[in-house]
């Protein structure tokens, strides 16, 4: 397939689904990853928080509410790899584009993200079984 500007661009990060943030924090700050600010995200019901080591970026998630999506994830498999999520740099293009490629989409449009960004889900089933996010963030560089 020939490449085409506005799809995968590049890792944007691996999300983690965690009962607690704060304990999580403080293993990956052991581990030398410096962290973000805590951001609260109402319509998904969760609360993010970036871990960072240079370029390279873990999302912890935890569940805000006993309803939140990722409550239903932690007691059917406990904590873990929740997701992969790739830059892209035209949300909508990279939509069209993998319809037009029969992926199944979670989500037919772009809905808002994390940190001002711009995110929609692949299902699981169209990616070898790994939940996957596009993001458009028009503050971050690909390294």
């Amino acid at each position: 397939m020939e490449e085409l500007e506005g799809v995968v661009r590049g890792l944007n990060h691996v999300a983690i689904v965690v009962e607690k943030i704060a304990d999580a924090q403080k293993s990956y700050e052991a581990l030398g990853l410096t962290a973000g600010e805590l951001e609260h995200i109402a319509d998904q019901q969760v609360n993010v928080l970036v871990m960072s080591a240079g370029p390279q970026r873990i999302e912890l998630v935890e569940p805000a509410s006993e309803n939140s999506p990722v409550s239903k994830f932690l007691a059917r498999r406990g904590g873990g790899l929740h997701h992969l999520a790739y830059d892209v740099d035209d949300l909508e293009m990279a939509l069209a584009h993998l319809r037009v490629e029969g992926f199944r989409l979670i989500d037919e449009a772009p809905r808002s993200g994390a940190h001002g960004t711009r995110i929609a889900f692949l299902h699981p089933n169209s990616t070898g079984g790994v939940l996957t996010e596009l993001v458009e963030d028009p503050e971050r560089e690909q390294e």
